[in-house]
């Protein structure tokens, strides 16, 4: 199952207002005398080319209506209308796709015998309005085509390619994972819940023993058992298996799974992995409000932790501490409507200097990044009230202790404003950046 890319908020908006004119399941596309003379697999590949390659979905739309007015059962054709309308924001008619796939089709079977596989399954799992126990019929559909498949490949020794070539076992394990999230979140006061989580990553594991997803569902598991030493290990682990991989490695995972990871070695108070993961996530895409907020809370974490230490040791909490070094948080600068990233530390500044942060300079770090995340928030007029409001707190404590951010000698302080940034209650936190309810 290939994955599209999310639409944007305003790319949403923008074609809610085209999608009656789209075509769906009953439409009289089928009627259309205009019969193509190419073949169904042409026209498909020429679509699936325009969305995945050339990104360009109204016309990918165009190309497989053309398929389904001329061959209105063909199962490619049908999937593929399904999930180029997940990537244009459409989702019941993608849902409307993919169930009609699914009556043409009930069992998955192989293309060999008419069928189109388990991929339809797997969106309807997805997509499905309930969730819950519905999204795991949907799973456990697809699962069950996926070990039959994985079965006969492993035992005749035949269509090995296709073991390989579709990623099955990557995708049942993928599947055991979304059914393990379902039953510790939308199931979890199932009397079940538990022998499931276990039964379902156990099962991922063995079908792909070095899955870093599977390793951090793992993980997820273990801390909702409050056993932070063993979710440890499996982060560990997980994050091991991709840490020293090109940027451009296939095999690293997704951008939102990476922020899911970071998250995770926060709750394990694996904080210096946590930011390790987040600074890598800052380079690939800074325009993240999720990201700035959890750089300056995982900053937070290690110097409040640092500082806990040094008062426990009897010091005046002033020395020098024993933290890996942070590097000079990078700062939002505004342009012409446009957020960029300037950094603030010289290009030449040597990378490999391990000097040893203090409390204050974490917390000084911390209170960069959250203010980046102010700007990033109200750049975008996001809308996390929780998130919002946690990181005023943050930068509150951080203030009390610090005192308010000084300017530097060329004023840099005052360059998005200097004003306050102020909470839901109209109570202002000594922050840089004006938080306007949204």
């Amino acid at each position: 199952m290939a994955k599209t890319k999310p639409p944007t908020k305003s790319s949403q908006a923008d074609r809610k207002k085209k999608s009656k004119s789209r075509s769906a399941p009953g439409d009289r596309t089928a009627e259309n005398p205009f019969t193509p003379t190419e073949q169904p697999e042409t026209i498909i590949a020429t679509a699936t080319a325009l969305l995945r390659e050339s990104c360009d979905p109204d016309r990918a739309l165009k190309e497989v209506s053309r398929a389904i007015a001329a061959y209105p059962t063909n199962l490619p054709a049908l999937e593929l209308a399904g999930e180029i309308n997940v990537e244009i924001g459409d989702i019941p008619t993608a849902l409307e796709w993919f169930q009609k796939a699914v009556s043409y089709d009930p069992d998955g079977l192989h293309e060999d015998a008419g069928g189109s596989g388990p991929e339809k399954f797997l969106w309807l799992a997805q997509l499905c309005e309930n969730g819950g126990l519905e999204a795991i019929g949907w799973f456990d559909r697809a699962v069950t085509v996926l070990r039959n498949w994985i079965g006969e490949c492993e035992s005749t020794g035949r269509k090995s390619e296709m073991l390989v070539e579709r990623g099955l076992k990557g995708k049942l394990c993928s599947a055991l994972c979304a059914m393990a999230e379902l039953y510790m979140t939308d199931l979890c006061m199932e009397p079940n819940a538990e022998e499931m989580c276990e039964k379902l990553v156990t099962e991922a594991l063995f079908a792909v023993p070095d899955s870093a997803e599977a390793l951090q569902t793992l993980a997820s598991v273990r801390i909702s058992q409050s056993r932070p030493e063993d979710a440890q290990a499996a982060l560990t682990r997980s994050y091991g298996l991709w840490k020293d991989l090109a940027p451009d490695s296939p095999q690293i995972p997704p951008y939102a799974t990476r922020m899911a990871i970071s998250r995770l070695l926060m709750e394990t108070e694996m904080y210096e992995m946590a930011f390790d993961v987040l600074e890598r996530l800052q380079e690939e895409d800074d325009q993240v409000v999720d990201l700035w907020y959890l750089g300056g809370w995982c900053l937070y974490l290690l110097g409040e932790r640092r500082r806990e230490e040094e008062l426990k040791a009897g010091g005046d909490s002033t020395g020098k501490g024993k933290e890996k070094a942070v590097a000079p948080s990078k700062s939002l600068k505004m342009t012409d409507g446009e957020d960029d990233i300037e950094s603030d530390d010289d290009d030449d500044e040597d990378e490999d200097d391990e000097e040893e942060d203090d409390w204050k300079t974490l917390w000084d770090a911390s209170r960069e990044w959250l203010n980046n995340c102010a700007r990033l928030y109200q750049a975008l007029d996001w809308e996390d009230d929780r998130l919002r409001g946690h990181a005023i707190e943050l930068l509150g404590n951080i203030n009390s202790v610090l005192g308010e951010e000084m300017e530097d000698e060329e004023g840099d302080a005052d360059e998005d404003g200097g004003e306050d940034w102020v909470d839901a209650d109209g109570d202002a936190s000594d922050s840089e950046v004006v938080m306007e309810d949204s």
